[in-house]
């Protein structure tokens, strides 16, 4: 198998993409830029023996432009083609984490009731935290039961950034300020 991957720079962190034939296998959050080989590498190994790996900055030109159409607070929607690989427990949060609209939140213990599984809010998270697409599949809109924010790979700073890009102020308040960048 074949996987392309790039390096994506936005208003936030580096990120790192890697798609094969079926589409986005993962978006990584990375520190400092120069990481996006090395982690590239690594991640193909753990896919499986028969991978080659290609650099391509071209292939992600659509990727591209709908991240920064979103940053900008454009686009709400990603279409995307995307290759979810998962356990059938990763899979059924992850879809359900795809079906949070734009600027709401949701609770893990909700997650974990919508996929009937009820008492796995845990699961949930670690499920969550495992999210091969963060932002793509919106792991950021779920937040503690109390209200407060938890975990992110791409970590907390990131996770408050997005939400008040999607307009809220993190608070007890529903959206009431437009996504601005800065």
């Amino acid at each position: 198998m074949q996987l392309r991957f790039a390096l994506l720079l936005n208003i936030l962190d580096p990120l790192l993409a890697i798609a094969g034939d079926r589409g986005l296998l993962r978006l990584a959050f990375l520190r400092e830029a120069y990481e996006y080989k090395t982690l590239a590498h690594a991640l193909a190994r753990n896919l499986g023996e028969d991978i080659s790996l290609v650099e391509d900055a071209a292939s992600f030109a659509d990727l591209r432009g709908q991240l920064a159409e979103y940053f900008t607070g454009t686009r709400r929607h990603f279409d995307i083609p995307i290759d979810l690989r998962g356990s059938d427990f990763q899979l059924a949060v992850w879809n359900r984490l795809n079906a949070i609209p734009y600027g709401k939140l949701r609770t893990y213990k909700q997650i974990a009731m919508e996929i009937g599984r009820p008492t796995a809010s845990r699961a949930v998270g670690q499920a969550a935290g495992q999210n091969p697409l963060p932002i793509l599949v919106p792991c950021h809109r779920v937040i503690g039961a109390g209200g407060d924010l938890t975990g992110f790979a791409g970590g907390m700073s990131v996770k408050a950034q997005l939400l008040r890009l999607e307009g809220h102020t993190l608070g007890d308040t529903d959206r009431i300020v437009a996504p601005r960048l800065f």
